[in-house]
């Protein structure tokens, strides 16, 4: 399962990180509004993890802007505005749960896996490049039909790239999509990842590759 955290206090957020990693979660942080639009655009989360007094506005804008782009998206506010009135925005806003500051890690970690049980209310979602089929909502990618097993690092670049299928994914928007926003990165390591995807991709088909485009990133292509 793969949770967002939309927190801007360095300490919370690691400590939350590290706990809920332990608990078998993959964490991404974002620390502002704009880095967590940037995050919703781009990946597939299954809840997000939501502060509300952030650096550039109120963490609830996130909850519209889900709506906006057509993402449906659980929400859980974590946050030190207590009163009925910011309860009920948040709630009202679309929020699954509202989870006031300092909280018991364990008891979020219930309401985590209660709210995860919440169906969303959205259609399937299949992307397709040639013979290659990615799965968004299971994470799964098929070449004719046929499961392409990928590591995590592999799977996220691949992701990227059938987001924009045939057009240039920036090399900074994939460090942030496989790496997270708040590590710094080997400038080897998202050549490494690209490297191993091809070759799983060479195995299989001979119609789609990875090229790279100097100085810019890489894209999908069918030739």
């Amino acid at each position: 399962m793969r949770l967002l955290l939309v927190e801007d206090n360095v300490d919370v957020a690691e400590t939350l990180v590290g706990y809920l990693q332990r608990q078998g979660f993959v964490v991404d942080v974002a620390a502002t509004l704009a880095i967590a639009r940037h995050a919703m655009r781009d990946g597939s989360f299954d809840l997000i993890l939501l502060d509300r007094m952030l650096p550039d506005g109120d963490g609830v804008s996130l909850m519209g802007f889900a709506e906006q782009i057509g993402r449906p998206q659980r929400f859980i506010v974590l946050t030190a505005m207590a009163g009925i009135d910011d309860r009920i925005a948040g709630l009202e806003g679309g929020a699954t749960d509202y989870v006031v500051k300092p909280f018991e890690p364990r008891e979020l970690l219930a309401r985590i896996r209660t709210a995860l049980r919440h169906p969303l209310d959205a259609p399937a979602q299949v992307r397709v490049f040639g013979p290659l089929r990615h799965d968004v909502d299971h994470g799964q990618f098929f070449i004719d039909d046929q499961p392409l097993v990928l590591r995590r690092g592999e799977a996220l670049v691949l992701e990227a790239l059938m987001a924009r299928p045939g057009m240039l994914v920036q090399r900074e928007a994939l460090e942030l999509r496989v790496y997270g926003y708040d590590k710094s990165v080997n400038t080897n390591s998202l050549e490494s990842q690209i490297s191993r995807l091809r070759g799983h991709l060479a195995r299989l088909t001979d119609q789609v590759r990875i090229q790279s485009i100097r100085g810019l990133g890489y894209r999908l292509s069918d030739r």
